[in-house]
């Protein structure tokens, strides 16, 4: 919960700043950021997206060495219980509201999206780099995270709002934590 907070503070503050300016609506602001719900075509491509994401998922942890998934750190984003999953899912949900919402929005549009959307790829690998303190093993695991981050930051950029990637993010973390477990 503390995470999905500290990630959303951003976009909140972003949306207060950005409202004060002359013809901007909190709404109109809200949606540059990427907080809308999106056509319901969003979600077939959102489900689209899904596939790959799993299979990238189940590489990484077949890549990860048994014993490194066995550790205590790592057992954590195993889905042990409905708490595991909440945490999960709002996990994903304030990475996508941050990474793809605000920063991805901004870079996209201030770059173009063939450098703004693998710049807020690259900038998304920052809090998973430390799962190599864990074990240096886990590296399959970034290059996953780069791939699904530039493949959400697509759809971000394709649909212009963030929420269906929430939604598929929170499955596939889901995913590959019942396939940890």
């Amino acid at each position: 919960m503390v995470e999905f907070v500290l990630l959303c503070v951003p976009t909140f503050i972003y949306v207060i700043v950005q409202s004060r300016g002359p013809h901007r609506t909190p709404r109109a602001v809200m949606e540059r950021a990427g907080v809308s719900w999106g056509a319901p075509s969003a979600y077939g491509w959102a489900l689209l997206l899904l596939l790959p994401l799993l299979l990238a998922g189940w590489l990484a942890i077949v890549l990860v060495p048994s014993d490194v998934l066995e550790m205590p750190g790592v057992a954590i984003a195993r889905m042990t219980s409905v708490g595991a999953a909440v945490g999960v899912v709002l996990r994903a949900a304030g990475e996508e509201v941050f990474f793809r919402g605000l920063l991805g929005g901004v870079l996209v549009r201030r770059l173009g999206f063939g450098w703004g959307n693998p710049l807020q790829a690259l900038l998304f690998l920052i809090p998973h780099l430390p799962l190599l303190l864990v074990d240096a093993r886990m590296w399959p695991i970034l290059p996953v995270q780069f791939a699904a981050g530039w493949l959400l930051g697509w759809l971000r950029h394709k649909t212009d709002t963030f929420v269906p990637g929430a939604a598929v993010h929170a499955l596939a973390n889901i995913a590959a934590g019942l396939l940890a477990a």
